[in-house]
């Protein structure tokens, strides 16, 4: 083959490896597009690919190369970037040369801190500060390396597609744990099309350059060693369309395969993104709920205590809310997914961006922590426009710790607290405070968050009123875990409407007691002061487990019962409990109508309407002042709780009548009276129970848990079974290979090539085998170096066929590979049975051939051939 045909081929390969690196930089940007959805991402990735493209193309005209090459092509890179980061990346930083020079120092920065970014802030990003600037890095370092790998081809050519498949990785580690909407064409539905379009493209992708790579680096070698020749044996066309379209079989099957299984595989499975494993959420999974320590507040002189400082206006702002909890498990109320709510994000915690978007109307004020609050729930109202401005000497690491949830219910600082931050309050002050919203305080909330001294200024957009919606046509609930509070609302018999459930919850206050303690005493003087003089003290225990409502509920339906149909609401007076009970019994009511519910703890601010028994905040909140409410959303709002508009509903009980508890067999008189100091019966406190009760122990019948259990044993049976074929992949397809490979050779119809091809798996066999390493020079030379009889006979089979007048017949053929099938006993009889496993599942004599740059082993013999004989020694394939 002349230079010139040679030339072209080389550049021919490079075009291919500069297609395939473009191509990979697409389904990259098509896999990172969730992360951003903005028009700028295109930009940024195809301007990355342009600047690595001309980096790679300017490294090869350098006039060193190797390490000298590489140690100049780090500093261009860094320049590069630097010249395009702020135009492209971080086009906020585009103005004065100052404003310039500090989006380049910003560029630099998010090579190193912009991986954070890209986990802790919600999805999409868009073009918030310097988001872009991982996935610039990306495109640039991705495209320069794999072009100087396919350009010019060699050996290490291929580790390009580990490049390639490495940048559309990035897209999927730092998504969304969430797959795509499915692609609904006529009655098909496809899932997870652009996970898909990634996953296949990129096979289709890598395995079209690297068989174009091979095919042409093989052709180019037949015909140098056949150039100016004999003219060698070829196949016929019915041998080269077989072979062709197997392959083209095997890749089409391949591709089907991994367009069916993937899909089915991501229902096995939930998909995990690296953001799905940030800090908030293990803060708050070794957090107690806030709600366990609600009474704390009002224990001693803390009812007092002053916990936030507010200043500015905060009209239109009605509530100010420490925590929303929105998962109850049957002993806590907590933050999490939420009951019934489709999008388990909603909860997820992230941070916000600090360049509040002000609209009309918008509320702006200032809270300052005083040393009765510390922890790491940050009180801020619902519609918050942007993160906190905080200031003071822990303005920084406030800033970088702040977070919050999706649905934007709930803010939490997980920034490390120290003591000389906390304004010189003693860390046993800084952590008597955290423990009275923190449940007694666990080290990992007591030690972060906020603490007594911190400031901060908020924009947030004013609460809008929202009417009660219907509930949802299926009850949230399970009746039969909650019998109590079930007979409870028969008892009321109240229709399932809006109407109906507000009724319901006007009967629970009017009927309850308020209560914040279970004995009375110097603990509970101050808040019995601020409830005025005729307060009946009456003990309640605190909690709210599912045994605890249930308690409160059988309070109240024996009164009724007791009382008969006619009495009133002051005769049915009987559960005693505060807020952290009946928030939570009017949560489970909504969802025993169908309600999406959650509690919120926190502030009512001036503004609200008065609830009695609930202190309001005006320049100060203190302990006293914290409440409990609940909040639901109707059918609107199911099954996109993220995006719902909930409705606070107050539940603190009534404190002015006090219960008269009917014993069994007494009657209440005809005309009552009620005494200064009413006669009450002792409260037994509630027996320790959970969801693992005797009464949830009870086994479910054999029939109904069937069907549950088999559906397990088939779902992991199937994620086995298919764990096992992915390991045993890579084996079968080298068997599958070797065999197909030497079934080729044994069919040739030619009886020249079958003996040539013999000669070539007796070869591979002993590379296999470890007797010879590869073809030595002549086929005499590696028979001699290999030392076995059957190679030497073989051999001169082989020349006979090749240089002798008369043709080879079938016999010979035949014969050829019955030494061949004889050596191959001989070598499994006598290497055992690790010997033949370790042969059988051999590269060697893959590679033999399939190296890149070495097509023809022979030319790597130390003997010397004129191009006639090496023409000659080049087996008719």
């Amino acid at each position: 083959m002349s230079a010139p045909q040679s030339g072209a081929a080389s550049r021919a390969r490079d075009v291919l490896g500069i297609a395939y690196v473009v191509v990979a930089g697409l389904l990259a940007t098509v896999a990172a597009w969730p992360v951003y959805e903005s028009l700028r991402m295109p930009v940024v990735a195809a301007v990355g690919m342009l600047a690595g493209l001309g980096l790679a193309w300017a490294a090869r005209r350098l006039p060193v190369g190797g390490v000298a090459r590489a140690l100049l092509l780090v500093p261009a890179t860094a320049v590069v970037f630097a010249l395009i980061v702020v135009p492209v990346a971080i086009p906020s930083a585009i103005g004065a040369p100052g404003v310039w020079l500090a989006g380049i120092r910003d560029g630099f920065v998010g090579v190193v801190v912009g991986w954070k970014q890209l986990l802790t802030l919600a999805l999409p990003l868009g073009e918030y500060q310097a988001v872009l600037v991982p996935f610039l890095l990306v495109m640039l370092v991705g495209t320069l390396v794999a072009a100087m790998l396919v350009v010019p081809d060699r050996k290490a050519s291929p580790f390009a597609v580990v490049v390639g498949l490495g940048m559309s990785g990035f897209g999927l580690a730092f998504g969304s744990s969430a797959l795509g909407d499915p692609l609904v064409v006529g009655p098909v539905a496809v899932p997870a099309p652009r996970e898909l379009v990634v996953a296949v493209g990129g096979l289709v992708a890598a395995l079209a350059w690297l068989l174009l790579r091979s095919r042409s680096i093989r052709a180019v070698a037949l015909r140098r060693a056949s150039a100016d020749t004999v003219q060698r044996s070829s196949l016929t066309g019915w041998s080269a369309f077989r072979r062709r379209s197997l392959a083209t079989a095997l890749v089409l099957v391949a591709l089907v395969v991994g367009a069916a299984v993937t899909p089915a595989a991501a229902g096995f499975a939930q998909r995990e993104a690296l953001r799905d494993r940030i800090d908030p959420e293990v803060v708050l999974r070794q957090t107690s709920t806030p709600l366990a320590s609600y009474r704390a507040a009002f224990a001693g002189d803390r009812v007092d205590e002053p916990w936030l400082s507010l200043d500015g206006d905060t009209t239109g702002v009605e509530r100010l809310r420490l925590a929303t909890l929105d998962t109850y498990d049957g002993e806590t109320f907590h933050v999490g997914a939420g009951e019934g709510a489709a999008d388990a994000a909603a909860s997820r915690f992230s941070r916000l961006p600090r360049a509040a978007v002000r609209a009309p109307g918008d509320v702006e004020f200032s809270v300052s922590v005083e040393p009765g609050y510390a922890g790491i729930w940050v009180p801020a109202p619902q519609g918050l426009r942007a993160a906190p401005d905080f200031t003071g000497d822990r303005a920084a690491v406030l800033d970088d710790g702040f977070h919050r949830s999706g649905d934007g219910a709930t803010s939490i600082d997980i920034a490390a607290v120290r003591s000389a931050a906390t304004g010189g309050a003693s860390d046993e002050a800084a952590t008597a405070g955290a423990s009275a919203t923190d449940a007694a305080a666990p080290a990992s909330s007591a030690t972060r968050g906020l603490a007594a001294g911190d400031e901060y200024r908020l924009v947030a957009a004013p609460d809008r009123e929202a009417d009660l919606d219907e509930p949802g046509a299926t009850p949230l609930l399970d009746a039969e875990d909650y019998p109590a509070l079930a007979a409870w609302i028969e008892l009321q018999e109240q229709p399932d409407s809006s109407a109906g459930f507000l009724e319901l919850v006007r009967r629970l206050r009017d009927r309850g007691y308020l209560s914040h303690a279970a004995v009375d005493g110097p603990d509970a003087a101050g808040w019995i002061a601020g409830l005025g003089g005729g307060y009946t003290f009456i003990p309640s225990y605190s909690g709210h487990s599912k045994a605890r409502i249930e308690a409160l509920f059988t309070q109240l339906v024996d009164q009724q019962r007791l009382a008969g149909p006619e009495a009133s609401d002051a005769a049915l007076v009987a559960g005693v409990g505060d807020d952290e009970q009946f928030a939570v019994a009017v949560a489970l009511l909504a969802r025993a109508l169908g309600y999406e519910s959650r509690v919120v703890l926190g502030f009512r601010l001036d503004g609200a309407e008065a609830v009695p028994g609930v202190a309001a905040c005006a320049d100060v909140c203190t302990g006293g002042a914290l409440t409990v409410w609940t909040e639901v959303a109707g059918s609107s709002g199911a099954g996109a709780a993220a995006s719902a508009v909930w409705t606070p509903i107050d539940a603190t009980p009534q404190f002015e009548v006090a219960p008269s508890l009917i014993r069994q067999g007494e009657q209440l008189p005809e005309h009552p009276t009620t005494p200064d100091r009413p006669e009450t019966a002792t409260i037994d406190p509630p027996s320790a129970q959970s969801e693992s009760s005797d009464a949830d122990a009870a086994p479910a019948g054999d029939d109904a848990a069937a069907p549950l259990a088999l559906a397990g044993w088939v779902r992991w049976t199937a994620l086995g079974v298919s764990a096992l074929a992915l390991l045993l992949l890579p084996v079968l397809v080298l068997l599958a290979a070797k065999g197909v490979r030497s079934r080729r050779r044994r069919r040739e119809a030619d009886p020249e090539v079958r003996i040539v091809g013999a000669w070539d798996d007796l070869v591979d066999l002993y590379a296999d085998h470890g007797v010879v390493s590869a073809e030595l020079g002549t086929r005499a030379g590696t028979a001699r170096a290999a030392g076995r009889r059957a190679a030497t006979e073989l051999a001169g089979m082989v020349e006979r066929a090749v240089f002798a007048g008369d043709p080879p017949r079938s016999d010979d053929a035949d014969a050829a590979w019955a030494i061949v099938d004889a050596e191959r006993a001989e070598l499994a009889a006598g290497a055992g049975l690790k010997g033949r496993l370790s042969a059988r599942l051999s590269f060697a004599s893959l590679v033999r051939t399939a190296m890149p740059g070495r097509p023809d082993s022979a030319r790597t013999a130390p003997i010397s051939l004129t191009p006639a004989s090496a023409a000659l020694e080049e087996p008719a394939r």
